[in-house]
């Protein structure tokens, strides 16, 4: 028998457990279990227990629908497994690529809940761990973009920031990132229009990367002191 997912047997239709195995190929490590009057269905062995399936058992077509569904929310969860193997993930980026592969609104509901009962996502977690890593490098607003653009909830984004992030540190980013960008750009000049030119485009780095233009133009003015400093007055 085949897995198909648009088949509904009718009300009249007894529908019978007639064998379990191993799935082969794709479908690894899931259970295929065969019935008699419905297609196979691929269930995980914590599927096949809560749900007290045994063999040569019968059961009505509502019963089998509702193991169905258990079945493709189990093909699901692992496809959002496949994913947080390469990287964490928030729910949204995760809801929106099982959607993308063609999953029910209702089937992703219930993989993302098997997701959570496990500890496997946490967006509040994942969004202070990458405000944290980002703090020093990136400002607010760049944070707030790629954190946004992955999904994570926005709420819980702005709570981060303003738990990490206050105007010290907003400045102590910006400043390292203009060092970063001089030292790469420039290194040592000696000719005045040349350097004003580069700072010039360091202050516009700095905007680009979301740093407001009084705290890039600052930043920007003591970036070129350290390398005055560092280079013994060599940066005009």
């Amino acid at each position: 028998m085949t897995h198909s997912t648009n088949w509904t047997p009718s009300d009249e239709e007894a529908i019978v457990l007639v064998r379990r195995s191993e799935a082969t190929g794709k479908w690894r490590p899931f259970l295929c279990v065969e019935f008699e009057g419905a297609p196979s269905l691929y269930l995980t062995p914590e599927d096949w227990v809560d749900c007290g399936l045994k063999m040569g058992m019968r059961m009505s077509p509502g019963q089998y629908a509702e193991i169905a569904s258990r079945a493709r929310v189990s093909q699901a969860f692992r496809e959002a497994l496949r994913l947080l193997e390469v990287r964490p993930r928030f729910e949204g980026e995760l809801r929106r690529a099982l959607a993308r592969k063609g999953w029910e609104p209702e089937i992703v509901d219930g993989a993302l809940a098997r997701l959570r009962d496990k500890g496997l996502v946490d967006d509040e977690t994942l969004v202070r761990d990458r405000v944290e890593a980002w703090t020093g490098a990136r400002s607010r607003r760049e944070m707030r973009a790629k954190l946004r653009a992955r999904g994570a909830p926005a709420a819980l984004v702005e709570q981060s920031l303003a738990a990490c992030v206050d105007d010290e540190r907003e400045k102590e980013a910006a400043l390292r990132v203009a060092e970063k960008y001089l030292r790469r750009t420039a290194g040592r000049q000696t000719d005045v229009p040349q350097a004003d030119a580069v700072e010039r485009r360091a202050l516009a780095h700095l905007v680009r990367k979301g740093f407001s233009p009084g705290v890039a133009r600052q930043a920007v003015r003591r970036a070129v002191e350290r390398l005055a400093a560092d280079s013994g007055g060599e940066w005009a």
